[in-house]
This record gives structure tokens, C-alpha cells and sequence, in this order.
């Protein structure tokens, strides 16, 4: 290696330089360390001061970037070379400013091979450095950034898909860089990609492209909005919805094609976006046909699970708290010849039906139903209207208040643990549609001689001991959403009897090392204090606040109760439900919170604990008598 540098820094000939390099690259993988050492400084001076030799300068681009690359997967590197080496390498390069700007001037070069290996590099040296590198860059606009630009124009694929790569790293959360993308029309250079590629499902430059995209919008709501009012958004959708209703099967390229278009959409529209990006966004991707397009595809029979699983993700997150998308789904379509069911009926019933179906669909079901059902008054009452006690005609009829109800009761965890959820949120935050449940009686056999409130077969499940784990955490936070703020439902389930006692059982059981049982007490914890709580308190003595503050501490135990309330905030299920509203459930055990009950609890489980610690428990002669 120390001979080849020599040679190269004492050789005139061009073909006896270009030979040393050719051996210095040969050495650069294997001897990578060695070889930057030795050779950086005399290779960066090659690019600055001969750029008359394009097979000279490519070959020493080449050289620098595997130098400044490490793949742990090949045998052709060396050996246990750590990542700190390869960045302290990158720095030696970038430690002179001139050796970028270097860099960016092979880039214009319209050698073909020049440019692509410059790319390459460049990549390589954002990768490592991205701050250092993104910034030396920025200090130069037309010299640098402008130049960089300039490559969106190129069409060769191979510079097309090398350049998308460059600039998903270069973009990388530095604001600045990100205006000047947006300000520079790279939005309209970009949309060319998908413009010459109509007809057909993609390839891996749209995969790219793609890519590039969803980097750019992530956490920067100004790329968003910008890219909302260029027409190249149309581009976007259009291209994407001759693809979803094409009949030509469905590749691998094509499924991380649509796969990521999906993405974009779902950022475009996220619950955690401000409300003016998402309110915008959601009306621009309905106008445009890209809503009725994602319901359209529900129907076909073709279309891979997964991706089918992330469309109705999708079609959640466009309808989220939007009352117009939310009509989409819910009512009912006649034609000529028959009456179809609401696209959400079909959803509901493969949700609690269908146990063949893969479980990540069936959980995507049921965020999409949250989603419907999120401040959507009239779309709760649809629901609960078919609830309550029916005429012999519409009891007949199966409706989606009966596919709930048969969900929640069922043997099958999925369909009863999401069945229970939905339930919470249709009366989630709206006292009036607690009030209707309470209405809601269920006929336990099949004479229909004897029925049950809702409220009544909700304690049977819990108190039935074959009910699995996730049916009794469905049945509680279903329970406590109910008796929150809703002094009603309190009374309801004090007047079932042994409720409270079974309650009480749970909470005062020996301390467990099985977490999912310490989460069922910490559940019945917190459904015994929203009784508590004063909006639930009640002029009858035996179910006022007092009497359940004496209840707790003589049965219980203050600290013992508030141990096991705080359970649930030291979950990491609870944790992570309480991020954000969507279901990133892997697999059916991870199944145990979700955002609105978090939510819930996280707002009243201080006002229960302060309650008990603030004001004395007084004994009482009238206070509520559980039975033992």
C-alpha cells in the first residue's frame, strides 16, 4: 500500500497513476484502514486537481467509498473493524471542506460512470456524517445544493434510483435543506418519475421514489403542506389508483409499492399532525377519489392480506374525526336489484366472525372502527339504535350492535377482546349513550325466557373463571369507560349482586408475579374507584363518595388500593397505548390497551388517588354494606 502511494504521488504518466489506484482499490476493502490512512489525503487531491481522466477519477471515487463503507455481511471486508474507524475515516476526508465541494463538481461531469460513482460517495459520506456533510453542503447553495438538484432531471434509472437514495439522507431532519428541496420545484422534477411510468405498477425507482417521499414528510409539516397544494399530489394518487385497480397480479415490487404509497397517505393524515394539516389533507385525498378507490379495493378477492390490512389502516386514518370520509362507510347502498350492506358491516363482521383471517386484518378492523366511531355522534347512535329492544321484523335482522354483541361474547379472544373495545368507544365521553346502554338486554338462552342487562352479562363474564385473560380485560375497560362520569351506571352495578364483592376479591388477592393478573387487579382498582369520583356521587347514602371511601378502607386498605391503581401506569402495554391512537399490535398477547382507554385513565386515576389521600375516611354507620 505505501509503495502504490508513492507510485502515485511520484508517477507522471497517466496510465502509471491510474494503475496505482486501480491497486489501492483492490487493497481498499480487505485493508480499508491501512488504505485511508495512507492514501485519503493523495486521492482527494487526485479529484481535486485531475479531472481531465474520467477513468481516473473513477476509479478513485471508487476506491474512497469502499473505504468509507463497511458491509458487515461480506467476505471481502476486513475483519472486526469497528463503525467509530469508518466515521473517523469519513472525517479525514470531510476535515477539508474543498474535498466535498470536490465531490460535487464530479457530479456534473456527463460521465455517466463519473457521476454515478460520485453519487455513491457522496452517499457514503452523508451516511456517516450527515450533519457535517449536509452542512458543508448548505454552505454553498449554488455550488452545492443547486448541483445536487440538478440530478432530479437526470432519467437514467441507475442515476435516478442513486440520486433518491443521496436525497432521502441529505433531507434528514435539517429544515433548511428541506425548504430548499420544496422551494427549488423538487417536488415537480420528482413527479416525472411516476408521469413516465402510467400503465404500469411501479419499479424499484417508484419504490424509491417513495421512499424518498415518506422520509421527507415524516415530522415536517411544511413539506406536507406544500406538497398538498402542488398538483403533483394528484400525480401521486392517480398513478397509484390505476395500480390498486389494475388486474394484473400482484408482485413483490408492487405490494412495497403500494405499501409504501399507503404509508405516505397514512403520515399525510396522522392523529398526531396539527389538525389543520390533517383536516386538509383528509378532504384533498376524498375529492380526489383516492377514499372510494381504497373501498373499492375491500371487494377484491386478489389483493394480499397484509396489504389489504394496511388499506383499511389507511381508510381509518382518513375518516378519523372527519364527518364527511365517515359517511363513506356507514351507509347502507340500494341498487336496483338488491340492497348492499355498508361497507363497515362487512369489516365488523369479519372482525368477529371470521377467525381464519389473519389477525393483523382483523386488529386493522378494529382501529378502522375506532376511527369511525371518533367524533361521530350520529354513527354511535346507528349503532346503539340496534342495540335496544327491537320490533319481531328488526330483531330479525342481523345488525352491527349484534355482531358486537355476539364478538363480545364470544370464545374466540380476538373477536371478544375488539368487540369489547369497540363497545367502550361507542359510549366513550358522551353521557347520553351510557344512559341508552343501560336500556340493553341480552336473552341468555334460546327460549329467550330469560334475559340480562348488558351491564348483568358483563359481571357474569368476569366472574365466569373459563374466561380468558383478554375477555376479562376487554369486559373491564369496557365497564370503566362506562362508569365514568355516569352516575347511573355506578348504581347499575351496585344493584348486581356480589359486583362489588367479586371487585373487592380481585384487588385484595395475594400480590402475583404474573403481570397480566396484576393488570386485572389494577383494573378492578380503577373501576371501584370511578365510583368514587363526585361526578358519579349519589344523594342515596349507601352510594355516596362516603360510603365507598369507607367501603375501600376497611375492606382494602388505602395504600393496598393505591398500589394496585398504579399498576396499570408502570405497564409497557399502557405506555405504548397511550402514544398514539393506531393498534401496533405483532401478534394476539400484545392485545390489552388502547389509546382511549389510556387516555381515560391516565385523565382520572390522580382524581381518584388525591380523593383518598386528601380527605379523612370517617366511619359511618350507614355506610354501604358489601355482601362477604
Amino acid at each position: 500500500i505505501q509503495c502504490l502511494c508513492n507510485r502515485l504521488q511520484s508517477a507522471t504518466q497517466f496510465e502509471d497513476r491510474r494503475d496505482a489506484v486501480f491497486g489501492l482499490k483492490l487493497f481498499s476493502k480487505k485493508c480499508k484502514l491501512e488504505v485511508g490512512r495512507k492514501s485519503m489525503k493523495i486521492l482527494a487531491n487526485i479529484l481535486q486537481d485531475d479531472r481531465t481522466h474520467s477513468n481516473l477519477i473513477q476509479l478513485t471515487l471508487e476506491t474512497l467509498t469502499n473505504v468509507v463503507t463497511y458491509d458487515v455481511d461480506s467476505d471481502e471486508e476486513q475483519s472486526d473493524l469497528s463503525e467509530d474507524i469508518i466515521v473517523e475515516l469519513t472525517e479525514k476526508y470531510i476535515e477539508s471542506e474543498e474535498n466535498v465541494y470536490a465531490v460535487l463538481e464530479c457530479i456534473t461531469k456527463s460521465d455517466v460512470n463519473v457521476r454515478r460513482a460520485a453519487i455513491q460517495f457522496l452517499t457514503a459520506l452523508l451516511r456517516n456524517c450527515t450533519e457535517q456533510v449536509q452542512n458543508i453542503i448548505l454552505k454553498k447553495r449554488r455550488e452545492g445544493f443547486l448541483k445536487l438538484m440538478n440530478l432530479l432531471d437526470d432519467k437514467r434509472e441507475d442515476i435516478q434510483s442513486d440520486t433518491l437514495l443521496l436525497f432521502q439522507i441529505l433531507i434528514r431532519s435539517h429544515s433548511n435543506i428541506q425548504r430548499l428541496f420544496v422551494l427549488e420545484h423538487g417536488f415537480q422534477r420528482l413527479s416525472e418519475i411516476l408521469v413516465d411510468r402510467y400503465g404500469t405498477d411501479g419499479d424499484v425507482i417508484v419504490e424509491d421514489y417513495l421512499s424518498f417521499l415518506l422520509s421527507l414528510f415524516e415530522y415536517n409539516q411544511l413539506a406536507q403542506s406544500c406538497f398538498r397544494k402542488f398538483s403533483q399530489i394528484v400525480d401521486l394518487f392517480g398513478f397509484f389508483q390505476s395500480v390498486l385497480t389494475g388486474e394484473k397480479c400482484w408482485s413483490t415490487q408492487k405490494v412495497k409499492n403500494v405499501h409504501l404509497f399507503l404509508q405516505i397517505i397514512r403520515t399525510l393524515v396522522s392523529p398526531t399532525n396539527s389538525m389543520e394539516n390533517i383536516v386538509a389533507c383528509q378532504h384533498i385525498i376524498e375529492k380526489w377519489g383516492v377514499l372510494h378507490c381504497l373501498c373499492g379495493v375491500l371487494t377484491r378477492t386478489t389483493v394480499p392480506t397484509d396489504v389489504l390490512a394496511e388499506i383499511i389502516n389507511t381508510i381509518g386514518d382518513i375518516i378519523r374525526g372527519n364527518t364527511e370520509n365517515q359517511r363513506v362507510l356507514g351507509p347502507i347502498k340500494k341498487t336496483i336489484v338488491k340492497v348492499h350492506k355498508p361497507t363497515l358491516f362487512n369489516l365488523i363482521y369479519t372482525m368477529v366472525a371470521d377467525k381464519k383471517k389473519l389477525f393483523q386484518l382483523r386488529i386493522s378492523i378494529l382501529y378502522c372502527l375506532q376511527c369511525y366511531l371518533y367524533k361521530n355522534d350520529f354513527g354511535k347512535l346507528m349503532i346503539i339504535q340496534t342495540l335496544l329492544p327491537q320490533t319481531e321484523n328488526a330483531a330479525n335482522q342481523t345488525t352491527l350492535g349484534h355482531l358486537l354483541i355476539s364478538g363480545y361474547l364470544s370464545n374466540d379472544n380476538v373477536a371478544s377482546w375488539c368487540s369489547g373495545i369497540a363497545l367502550a368507544h361507542l359510549i366513550n365521553s358522551n353521557l347520553e349513550y351510557k344512559h341508552e346502554l343501560l336500556k340493553v338486554v341480552i336473552a341468555v338462552n334460546q327460549s329467550q325466557t330469560n334475559i340480562k342487562t348488558l351491564m348483568e352479562i358483563s359481571i357474569d363474564l368476569l366472574q365466569n373463571l373459563s374466561s380468558s385473560f383478554h375477555k376479562r380485560i376487554a369486559t373491564l375497560i369496557f365497564l370503566c369507560t362506562w362508569l365514568s362520569n355516569c352516575s347511573l351506571a355506578v348504581q347499575a352495578l351496585i344493584s348486581i349482586e356480589n359486583s362489588i364483592s367479586y371487585l373487592i376479591s380481585q384487588i385484595c388477592i395475594e400480590p402475583s408475579t404474573n403481570e397480566r393478573e396484576l393488570l386485572i387487579q389494577s383494573l378492578c382498582s380503577f373501576a371501584l374507584g370511578l365510583c368514587l369520583l363526585p361526578s358519579n356521587n349519589n344523594p342515596i347514602q349507601s352510594y355516596s363518595t362516603e360510603s365507598f371511601k369507607q367501603l375501600i378502607n376497611k375492606r382494602i386498605g388505602i395504600n393496598l388500593f393505591q398500589e394496585k391503581l398504579r399498576i396499570i401506569s408502570k405497564s409497557e402495554f399502557y405506555i405504548k397505548a397511550l402514544e398514539k391512537p393506531q393498534l401496533k399490535f405483532l401478534v394476539s398477547n400484545e392485545m390489552i390497551f388502547d389509546h382511549e382507554f389510556a387516555h381515560l385513565y391516565e385523565t382520572l386515576q390522580s382524581s381518584i388517588s388525591n380523593i383518598l389521600i386528601k380527605q379523612e375516611i370517617i366511619s359511618t354507620d350507614n355506610s354501604f354494606i358489601v355482601p362477604t
